[in-house]
């Protein structure tokens, strides 16, 4: 059942928005290597039932359904059953620690929040197991506790193994409890969780909390983190964060096997007011989700600009109020290819833009090689840094695998906790060896003495070091030229997983003429090598060699 669910998604059978999609694109990719070497995960369809039929054998609280047993959707036996059933080969250990799940109201989350406590707090195999249904307030955090009591009230099999006390609800035999936790409490010390609810995080402020519980997982074998919520309004937030952080795994533009991402939605350019955009973002829909009550909220909506935005967030998991990525990701992978090298490059023109980072941002060197005769694309090579001394803290803010890409190669350290600029000397030295620098980009803020240095000491003629101010009329006439350029397929990076990464990291704000200048989405979202990017397709765009790019965008 849950790989017949990815096979009619993908094929199309049922209506899915694109990270739908891509969730079950990764289920049957994964299931094509399972059990390899290089992916060491299995899915045991058995342990996959048994939780589906502990789910079963309880029975909902309330609404319509009140008092019948649960009979999971096919999408829920996809999502939890995933869940449960992939596990490491070897150690025969849960492969998925997180699990986030964004999807519109209505659409069952609550029930499967406390179902999934239960099982995992109770009956996981799992001696002096704690559970905690987290939020903000202790207050709020009842609620979701509230829903796993009624469960266990109502069920017969559960009341003689589970002890419905006033703080929590205790299992004797495994000594296991489950209980509400509130940010508000007086201390969060001592926790050791096997189980963490944290409902609704888009309605978190800051991600004190959430640090706090994941760090406290580390003592367990196999803990779940289950993350339920609708779209926010705000990227910049920890909810944001996770959005952003499980679009990029459905992306691949970062791998993370032990995170399980799920997100239902309409797409963009979506009819807002048809039904069949409903029926695409609601899994659910026709059964917990009332299709008259989504029309009598379109016929409102149309009329009440604030109630369209409430809709489009809760009903069609849309961040309303969030900017859209600017860069087409799918273009960009079109773009790469691999088996070339710097080597191949020997002799070319090309153009180089850095960007110097501020405290906790990269250092980006980016070199633009302009297609040759018959090249399909233009070539990018990079060198991109990071201080050694903060790269385990800055990889953990900016959910980023800044150690593995260290250990490809891909991303350079310096020591210390800032960049060292003569870093930039010695990267322009190694890459004038073998190619012809025709000009090099810098952002003027903070650049003085390192461009001086170029033209005195390195002997780069001054008029080859050019000012290119990070302001609209500084980046928007590049910035639109490789925008266009990455969704026709025409940047080659060669695969590099650090600049898609930062790729979809990106969006524009745009002024009163149309001009573009990015911006990162997010706040942990790093941008520093597109912004190099685009600096040095601005230099290219003012010689003859500029790269064929129509002035169109993407939004």
């Amino acid at each position: 059942m849950i790989d017949r669910y990815a096979e009619t998604i993908v094929a199309g059978e049922l209506p899915a928005g694109k990270f739908h999609r891509l969730a079950c694109v990764r289920h049957l990719r994964d299931r094509g290597v399972e059990g390899s070497r290089a992916f060491p995960f299995v899915l045991d369809v058995a342990r996959a039932n048994r939780f589906l039929a502990f789910g079963e054998e309880l029975a909902h609280y309330k609404g319509e359904l009140a008092g019948r047993r649960i009979r999971w959707q096919p999408y829920q036996v996809f999502r939890l059953g995933s869940l449960f059933g992939w596990v490491h080969k070897t150690t025969g250990l849960r492969r998925f620690r997180h699990a986030y799940n964004e999807l519109p109201r209505k659409n069952g989350k609550s029930l499967e929040d406390a179902v999934v406590g239960l099982y995992a707090t109770f009956f996981d195999g799992e001696a002096g197991a704690e559970g905690y249904c987290a939020a903000t307030k202790k207050d709020q955090a009842r609620i979701v506790f509230g829903d796993a009591k009624r469960l266990v009230q109502q069920s017969p099999w559960l009341k003689q193994r589970i002890a419905v006390l006033k703080s929590n609800l205790y299992r004797e035999a495994s000594a296991s409890k489950l209980e509400p936790l509130g940010a508000d409490e007086d201390s969060l010390d001592g926790l050791n969780p096997q189980f963490i609810s944290l409902d609704e995080i888009h309605k978190y402020k800051t991600r004190a909390m959430i640090d706090v519980l994941e760090t406290a997982t580390g003592a367990r074998r196999q803990p779940i983190i289950f993350k339920i919520t609708t779209a926010g309004d705000d990227l910049q937030s920890p909810c944001g964060d996770e959005h952003t952080y499980a679009c990029h795994i459905l992306e691949r533009s970062l791998i993370d096997e032990t995170y399980f991402a799920f997100i239902a939605h309409a797409d963009d350019g979506d009819d807002w007011t048809a039904a069949a955009t409903a029926r695409k973002a609601n899994p659910n829909y026709g059964v917990s989700v009332n299709p008259a009550d989504l029309a009598a909220k379109v016929t409102k909506a149309r009329g009440i600009p604030g109630a369209r935005a409430a809709y489009e967030q809760k009903h069609l998991n849309r961040w309303v109020n969030a900017s859209q990525p600017w860069l087409s990701v799918d273009g960009w992978r079109k773009g790469q290819t691999t088996g070339w090298t710097a080597a191949d490059l020997v002799g070319r023109p090309c153009f180089v833009g850095v960007d110097l980072s501020a405290k906790l941002d990269l250092t980006a060197l980016i070199a633009l090689f302009p297609a040759g005769p018959g090249e399909p694309a233009a070539k990018v090579l990079r060198w991109i840094w990071t201080p050694e001394a903060t790269l385990v803290e800055r990889a953990h803010r900016d959910r980023a695998p800044y150690d593995q890409w260290r250990a490809a190669g891909i991303l350079r350290t310096t020591p210390g906790t800032r960049i060292d600029s003569q870093v930039i000397r010695a990267a322009l030295r190694e890459l004038r060896a073998f190619a012809t620098i025709r000009a090099v980009g810098f952002d003027p803020w903070h650049s003085e003495q390192l461009i001086t240095q170029l033209v005195n000491e390195d002997g780069f003629p001054p008029e080859t070091i050019l000012e290119v101010p990070q302001t609209y009329r500084g980046m928007s006439s590049g910035a639109s030229a490789l925008e266009a350029a990455i969704l026709a397929g025409e940047v080659d990076a060669g695969g590099d997983p650090l600049m898609t990464w930062s790729v979809g990291n990106v969006v524009v704000q745009r002024d009163g003429k149309d001009n573009i200048f990015p911006i990162k989405k997010r706040s942990r979202g790093r941008i520093d090598p597109v912004m190099a990017l685009v600096i040095a397709w601005a230099l290219a765009l003012r010689t003859a060699e500029a790269p064929p790019a129509p002035q169109v965008h993407v939004v």
